[in-house]
Formats: structure tokens, C-alpha cells, sequence
């Protein structure tokens, strides 16, 4: 049995390979993938180079091949249906951390089986999902704030999706992205625009524009004791801040949320289990359909990373389909 896989062979080139797969084990089931998604701030870091040595170990993903100096697969996000196995597996449909490849052998323990009322295509926001939430577990936001989302990549959406029914919060998005900021406005988002300041500073901040500007920005713009939540990842990147007199005698607090620990304003009611079977009932919300960005066919994979390098994406998220 043959699998094909995408492999980020060198900082400038991805290619497809096809690998033998071997006999899996009683406890393993084959996968045939129906889609993966790019997570395209993290993969574009990875396909470039761009994770420095010290993160090697904390940025491997669950059956990735090679390392980070290349070559390597990678990925986060998969779905699809379970083809060879245990007979209690055989047909379901399951999500899965997983690289991008076709035909994937994974242990039973680490499949979730996705419900009925949420489709395969729609399932693979689950991993995105679950970092939202993890990152508003770690804002605890409260009934009344004034909270800034900076950057309406895929991240900064689904903060928006968690945290718009809070009941008399004021939430705006800062986005610099033309076609980004114009899907926060057709979602019913407040959006400040490039030149706009506001005159109440926020009490809240979430940071995923992965900027030195954007993370800047939302300091200057927080208020006394605010919070500014950092989501994003800069890899190998340095930045510099100003952390003068606003920033000290503001008392103003930044704190990195990151998905692989449960934030600790949720423990111990929640582990791992607990939060993803929350992250599938709400992916049961038909409106997260309108969270999926572009798809392109697997055999694609490997130009539009070429691209990825070279630019940003103005799409929420990519969608990979295979078959």
C-alpha cells in the first residue's frame, strides 16, 4: 500500500512523494484523507525556514517525518474516513493531527471521531478552533470590556465567533488586509480603520497579525491593567517593542496563549478530552461553514506553497482536498 505525501524539501521547493506504507499494527487503522487545512501563518514559517533550533522539539506535529533544517512533512489539521483497522473503526469519519498525505496510518487513540451533524470539510477548523477557545480561557473576558481583536486571519475570526455574544462587550477588529477587513464587515464586525484611534483605550487585547506593528499597536491602544492576549507566532523573527512609560505605569500585562497547554482559568474542569468534544459541538454551527477558505486539489499542494513563500494569503485558511 502506497501514500503520497507533501514534502517541504529545502527552504525554496515542495514536492509530492509517494511512500510504501507499512502493515499497521492491531491498535493503528489506515486513513484515506478527504481534506487537510494550511495553517498559514505557522506552515509559511515552516516551508521557509523559519523555526530556529531551540523550537525543533516544541513544534513537531504528531507523525511528521524529518526535521526542521528539511527535509520534512508537516501539517495540522486532517480529516477523512478510516478504510483498514479495527472492525469498530472500519467507516468512521475522523479528525486527526496529521501532514499533509493521502493515506496516513494513525493510532486509534489518536482519531476523534467527528459527529454526523459536522462535515468532514468543516472539521478540520477543529485544531484553529480549539486554540480560540484556549485563548479566550486566557483573556477571561468579562461582561462590559472594550476588547480589540488585531489581525482577522483565521484565528482572529474565530475569536470574533466565540466572543460576539457576550453580552455588552464592545468588540472592534483591527485589520490591514483590504479583502480581510471587508469579511470582517460582512460578518457584522465593527472595524477600526487604518487612521482611527479610539478615545477609551481597551481593556482586552488579542494579538494574531504576527507583527511587531500589530503587537505595538495593541499596547498603545490598551488602558490601565488591560491584557493583551499574544497568539501569535514569530518563529526565528526578532522584534522590538516600546515598553516606555504608557506601558509601566499602565500596569498592562502580556501573556502568551498557547493550545497545547489548558489555559489555567479552565483547569482542572477541562483536559484535552473534555475541550475537544466542546470544540465538535460547536462546529455542529452552520455558520463556521463560511470559515473555509480557498481549496485547492492535493496534486496543487506543492505550488501553492511555492506561493506561501512569497506572499501572504488573503483567504481566512486553505483547504486541501484530496481524491
Amino acid at each position: 500500500m502506497e501514500a503520497r505525501a507533501l514534502w517541504h524539501i529545502s527552504p525554496t521547493q515542495s514536492i509530492i512523494r509517494t511512500q510504501a506504507l507499512p502493515s499497521i499494527q492491531p491498535e493503528e487503522c489506515v486513513v484515506q484523507t478527504h481534506f487537510s487545512m494550511v495553517s498559514l501563518g505557522t506552515e509559511r514559517l515552516v516551508c521557509r525556514g523559519g523555526i530556529g533550533r531551540p523550537a525543533f522539539e516544541k513544534m513537531r506535529v504528531p507523525y511528521m517525518q524529518g526535521d526542521f533544517s528539511f527535509p520534512l512533512t508537516y501539517g495540522y489539521s486532517m480529516t477523512g474516513e478510516v478504510v483498514k483497522g479495527p472492525r469498530e473503526w472500519l467507516g468512521e469519519r475522523v479528525h486527526c493531527m496529521h501532514p499533509h498525505q493521502d493515506l496516513c496510518i494513525i493510532n486509534t487513540r489518536d482519531l476523534t471521531v467527528v459527529p454526523e451533524n459536522v462535515p468532514l470539510e468543516r472539521a478540520i477548523l477543529a485544531s484553529n478552533l480549539e486554540t480560540a477557545i484556549n485563548g479566550v480561557w486566557d483573556a477571561q473576558p468579562m461582561i462590559g470590556e472594550r476588547i480589540l481583536i488585531i489581525g482577522y486571519g483565521l484565528i482572529g475570526a474565530l475569536l470574533a465567533y466565540l466572543l460576539k455574544p457576550m453580552p455588552g462587550i464592545e468588540l472592534r477588529i483591527k485589520e490591514t488586509n483590504p479583502a480581510r477587513r471587508m469579511r470582517a464587515l460582512d460578518q457584522g464586525l465593527s472595524v477600526i480603520d487604518e487612521q482611527q484611534t479610539e478615545a477609551d483605550r481597551f481593556d482586552l487585547v488579542f494579538h494574531t497579525s504576527a507583527t511587531a506593528e500589530g503587537l505595538q499597536w495593541g499596547i498603545d491602544m490598551s488602558g490601565l491593567e488591560a491584557r493583551i492576549i499574544e497568539m501569535s507566532w514569530f518563529g526565528q523573527q526578532e522584534i522590538k517593542l516600546d515598553l516606555g512609560a504608557a506601558f509601566h505605569f499602565g500596569r498592562k500585562r502580556i501573556l502568551s496563549s498557547q493550545v497545547s497547554h489548558i489555559a489555567r482559568s479552565a483547569t482542572p474542569q477541562f483536559d484535552q478530552q473534555r475541550r475537544k468534544s466542546l470544540v465538535f459541538r460547536l462546529l455542529a454551527d452552520p455558520v463556521l461553514q463560511s470559515f473555509l477558505g480557498k481549496v485547492i486539489p492535493f496534486s496543487e499542494s506543492p505550488d501553492f506553497f511555492q506561493d506561501l513563500r512569497g506572499k501572504s494569503v488573503d483567504e481566512l485558511n486553505v483547504c486541501i482536498q484530496y481524491g
